[in-house]
């Protein structure tokens, strides 16, 4: 990117100490291309580049419209070619942020470091509330006899609407999320409804939270850890105990807190209304395992199912030798490998 601040200076510099009060963009670009500041090509267009997006210092078309003649005016009120350096007001509005006047970590500068961890940590914790929420709606839908029995059905229409609520509980949002949990928790008339309801209320308890912490601007963060949000509650009320938009470190601990218990009730939920997926439970567990520091043990023996369904796949490959179907057979815990023919 060209140094915008120089090829201002140059170019008023050059004006001042001409006497002169304005100058063609063709001649204004020979100067930069003779300071070495912007190459002159295609008859000064970059220059013209820099004019049309409005970042030159004093310039003007004339006639304004397309295809007018660009102009570059005299801005400072003396004839001293050193006054323009001082000047720097009048070309703000033509430069580029400085980058190097904002402080470290801007703009989250403000306040603690604690509160800002806790910030993290608690916006974290939604995003996997949406994880566990989304699979969880995701993984009723396409499992159990309800799904097989839409599969099976000649119900065109029943099926596309499975289909869209399949395809939606991936990408929704908390709120669709929220509604679709509760439909499938009813569907499935395995959770006790009192219990159903009480995680839907506290999810939509949480959602103003999740939007405020989440698109809210920190304008001011004081030294205490508390800090003021702007630009929030644009679609929904305020969340309660937040009437005076200002949250500190014990406020967010407690956000994050509810928010990991309901992702857990959640999974549990899941887990009652779901299939069985593995011997250590449902679908909860599954989902549950993609948790940090809960996984499956490694020795744990696998289903006799899944084991009966293995071997007969094993025996069907008619592309193993006798030895190599042996030792896949003996790795499934199958002693006596059946006799193969050549």
């Amino acid at each position: 990117m060209p140094d915008l601040y120089t090829i201002n200076i140059h170019l008023q510099e050059r004006l001042e100490q001409d006497w002169r009060d304005e100058v063609r963009a063709p001649e204004a670009a020979r100067w930069l291309d003779e300071a070495s500041l912007l190459k002159n090509h295609n008859n000064g267009l970059p220059l013209r580049r820099l004019l049309r997006a409005g970042r030159i210092a004093g310039q003007q078309q004339r006639p304004n419209r397309k295809n007018g003649a660009w102009f570059i005016r005299r801005l400072a009120a003396s004839r001293d070619p050193g006054a323009i350096r001082k000047a720097r007001e009048r070309l703000r509005r033509c430069l580029p942020i400085d980058r190097d006047a904002l402080p470290p970590d801007w703009p989250v500068n403000q306040g603690p470091t604690d509160f800002w961890q806790e910030l993290g940590k608690t916006v974290a914790a939604f995003g996997y509330l949406e994880h566990i929420l989304a699979s969880a709606c995701h993984s009723l839908l396409a499992t159990g006899e309800r799904a097989a029995a839409h599969l099976k059905s000649n119900d065109h229409e029943a099926m596309r609407r499975w289909t869209k609520r399949l395809l939606n509980s991936r990408t929704d949002t908390l709120y669709p999320l929220t509604r679709e949990l509760d439909r499938v928790l009813t569907e499935a008339g395995v959770v006790p409804s009192a219990v159903r309801e009480d995680i839907v209320a506290r999810l939509n308890e949480l959602r103003p939270w999740r939007n405020a912490l989440c698109h809210g601007a920190w304008l001011s963060v004081a030294e205490d850890g508390s800090g003021r949000l702007e630009h929030v509650f644009r679609y929904e009320g305020i969340p309660a105990g937040f009437e005076h938009r200002n949250v500190n470190v014990e406020r967010l601990s407690d956000v994050r807190t509810r928010t990991v218990d309901i992702a857990i009730r959640i999974a549990e939920a899941a887990s009652v209304a779901g299939p069985t997926y593995t011997h250590m439970g449902g679908t909860g567990y599954a989902l549950a395992t993609v948790m940090p520091r809960m996984y499956e043990p490694h020795n744990a023996p696998p289903e006799p199912d899944l084991l009966d369904a293995a071997r007969r796949a094993i025996e069907r490959d008619d592309t193993l030798s006798k030895a190599v179907l042996t030792r896949r057979l003996a790795a499934l815990g199958y002693e006596n490998a059946p006799t193969k023919t050549e």
